[in-house]
């Protein structure tokens, strides 16, 4: 017997009479990181995966082709499941990507004829997984990122409108032009128009193969395979307990390093400590739901999760005014990684109305807001003014933009008198619709009522439920909105495709507006790459009409601040990436 099972019996008999006994520890403790998310995942499928939960979950089970860099911060792409970078015909109207051989999915019972082992990740697993954006009892809301862009697959969407069981079955097996199998390790993409953001796409889970095996063991009536993903991923899923935690375990078959190469900050903080280790490091990642900020912020601070993102309430507890960790935490080796973020907020004109319609009403609305009491507000030190449609960080974004509009009481006042109505004669009360009915939302309708009423403006703040605003603003009913986006990938296309001419409502274009010239610079700079000769330029032509136009009043982008526990290893914020946990690892105590 040893001297630590001597001493742990020793122990025991001396202690019993209290109710305390001697446990030996585990020396194989499991390496588990503890995140918050504020709601229940909605979905593991791939086609539907869309809300902020179910991707800081399912890209870590289900992999697409591109990834962005992990150690790097300015938003590069590089391949994953892809040999190479696709690979595009001179004209732009064909991409083909070649898939890494001997790559294969995680074992599950579905692979019957495999013995229940993972069998060889293939070419037609892709076309499988696009084809299925198409389902219309699926209502993918991934299918816009092949409309209108792909050969034939509006087409094969129209075909199955309508259709169910053994007709649909029969119909989804029909080939679509612009989406092949050319053999079992390449893919071939054919555009309706040049399509150079494709490489973006192919970074997001709507892209992500899916076996055919899966759907047809798990899937529900309506092809639904909401709750059993498999992938090719470093984490597989262990258990979702609805309401309470999703727990995803390591992939013991998954075959990966972490990364060799860093950003010069990035390596100056470390983070090349585990350069071509095999990874994952965790055994798990437990997704704890818990809804309460304060209690977030609770059991942070008694080391009962790992990571925290700061909102409004807890900025102002761990942040000073100076915008640095409060001293406390940070001697206790707690880690803070500021991030500017991909969202961004704006109040919306619509355009059609038959008040707002003026230009020059427009430009006196957004010359009498205040950005800066709405940011420290409402964000405190989380928010950035906004000078332009696109975030800092893109490609092709305007350097030195400024906001032709912004606030200034004298001029909004002369361009008030200048509409037709001076100190507000003649202008009725304008109705000012928010996304949400809670108490933040009637602070803010209180905060425009007083800004705008400062040079005669009155306004209507007008409370809605999240569903209730998007059917108002699917019809064109709003007059002034509280507007949000959150771009789905990082280029400057992305936020300008809300304000294009063909996507009024029911579209996202909830402005409504329509303008021929920045509808023709929007075509261009969609259909060229990003970085091109001549895109920056077209992008600060775009600018110009929309500072002029005014169809938005600019509001402010979010930045983003994630606390991690000193456990924490190899943590670096970058929202774009959400696959990261197979590179993080945790002290296990």
């Amino acid at each position: 017997m040893g001297v630590r099972s001597v001493l742990c019996t020793l122990l025991a008999a001396v202690l019993v009479s209290g109710g305390i006994s001697c446990i030996r520890k585990d020396a194989t403790r499991e390496a588990v990181l503890r995140v918050p998310v504020r709601e229940d995942l909605k979905t593991l499928d791939p086609a539907n995966a869309y809300d902020d939960v179910s991707l800081d979950v399912l890209p870590n089970i289900m992999e697409s082709l591109l990834q962005y860099k992990y150690l790097d911060e300015t938003m590069v792409l590089e391949p994953l499941l892809a040999e190479a970078m696709p690979e595009y015909s001179k004209d732009g109207l064909t991409a083909r990507v070649s898939i890494r051989k001997g790559i294969k999915f995680q074992d599950d019972p579905c692979f019957r004829s495999n013995g229940g082992k993972g069998r060889e990740l293939r070419a037609d697993d892709f076309i499988f997984a696009f084809k299925r954006l198409a389902i219309p009892s699926l209502q993918s809301q991934g299918a816009w990122i092949f409309q209108e862009k792909i050969v034939g697959f509006d087409e094969f969407e129209k075909k199955l409108a309508g259709l169910r069981g053994e007709e649909l079955k029969k119909a989804f097996e029909s080939p679509i032009e612009g989406l092949s199998a050319l053999d079992e390790h390449t893919l071939q993409f054919k555009f309706a128009r040049p399509y150079p953001l494709l490489n973006y796409i192919l970074a997001m889970t709507f892209t992500a193969p899916v076996p055919r095996e899966a759907v047809e063991a798990y899937a529900d009536q309506d092809g639904n395979l909401r709750d059993h993903p498999i992938g090719t991923g470093p984490f597989l899923l262990k258990s979702w307990e609805p309401g309470r935690r999703v727990v995803i375990s390591k992939n013991a078959n998954f075959k990966g390093v972490f990364p060799t190469q860093a950003s010069e900050s990035l390596r100056a903080r470390g983070l090349l400590e585990d350069a071509g280790k095999p990874i994952p490091f965790l055994d798990a990642v437990s997704f704890e739901i818990i809804r309460e900020e304060a209690v977030r912020m609770s059991r942070f601070l008694k080391k009962e999760i790992d990571l925290l993102e700061l909102m409004k309430d807890t900025y102002r507890s761990f942040m000073t005014e100076a915008g640095a960790l409060r001293e406390d935490l940070a001697k206790d080796g707690v880690q803070v990684d500021p991030e500017n973020s991909l969202v961004e907020y704006y109040v919306i004109f619509n355009v059609k109305d038959k008040i707002l319609k003026n230009k020059i009403l427009r430009q006196a609305i957004s010359s009498a807001i205040d950005r800066s009491e709405w940011i420290q507000s409402f964000e405190r030190g989380r928010g950035i003014p906004q000078d332009q449609v696109g975030p800092p960080g893109l490609i092709d974004r305007i350097s030195s933009a400024k906001v032709k509009y912004d606030f200034n009481l004298d001029r909004a006042k002369q361009l008030l008198a200048k509409a037709g109505h001076p100190d507000g004669k003649g202008l009725p009360v304008l109705n000012f619709d928010f996304r949400g009915t809670e108490q933040r939302y009637e602070q803010m309708g209180e905060m425009f009522v007083r800004q705008l009423g400062a040079i005669g403006i009155r306004v209507n703040p007008i409370l809605n439920s999240f569903p209730a605003y998007l059917e108002k603003a699917k019809l064109g009913k709003m007059q002034l909105s509280l507007g949000g986006w959150t771009f789905d990938y990082p280029d400057v296309e992305n936020g300008y495709q809300v304000l294009y001419g063909p996507n009024h409502s029911p579209g996202p274009n909830d402005s409504n507006w329509e303008n021929p010239k920045f509808d023709e610079l929007y075509k261009k700079i969609a259909s060229t790459p990003p970085g091109a000769r001549g895109r920056s330029d077209w992008v600060a032509q775009a600018e110009a009409l929309i500072q002029e136009e005014v169809p938005w009043a600019y509001g402010y982008f979010l930045k983003i601040f994630l606390l991690s526990q000193p456990r924490v290893r190899n943590h670096h914020t970058l929202l774009v990436i959400q696959n990261k946990y197979k590179y993080l690892r945790v002290e296990v105590d």
